[in-house]
């Protein structure tokens, strides 16, 4: 995979320059972030072995990804996107609404398979701010290690 265009650091209370570049790249119509989240040093991660590639699941610790808005074919617009792979194996979307965030009106699941993750089409015009918080919020619920507060991004801007 390419190399980030910018890294960021980031508390739960503090997104404030990861809303500025979400912004910039709906301006652009193009690029994505991806969201880690930060889990303490100590933690044991389930998973993680020689073989865990193997495994029916997403990885231990949660990948989330932001994509904006951005053309489409035949003229359409594609809505913006969420995605995270994570390691809680099937049906996750009901998950999350059982425990207090289900998908907000206008949104749906284009994927919810354990290995490649849950695929969320966001619909009704939120802002970056409100994407930002189910994303991180949904992340934290599917990990398995529970996480710092504290996440790192990976801005793409390139590409689509």
């Amino acid at each position: 995979m390419a190399e980030p265009d910018r890294r960021l650091r980031f508390g739960r209370d503090d997104t404030g320059p990861v809303l500025e570049q979400m912004r910039a790249l709906t301006g652009a119509g193009r690029g994505w972030i991806n969201f880690e989240p930060e889990v303490p040093e100590d933690a044991e991660v389930p998973g993680v072995g020689l073989f865990s590639f193997m495994s029916a699941r997403g990885p231990s610790i949660p990948l989330c990804t932001w994509v904006p808005e951005g053309p489409g074919r035949r003229q359409k617009r594609t809505p913006p996107t969420l995605g995270i792979q994570h390691p809680s194996g099937v049906r996750a979307a009901a998950r999350l609404a059982e425990r207090g965030l289900p998908l907000p009106a206008g949104w749906r699941v284009t994927q919810d398979h354990p290995k490649r993750g849950l695929v969320v089409s966001v619909g009704g015009g939120p802002g970056e701010g409100s994407m930002l918080e189910w994303l991180l919020r949904a992340g934290e619920l599917l990990s398995v290690v529970p996480p710092t507060g504290t996440w790192d991004a990976a801005v793409y801007f390139s590409g689509a």
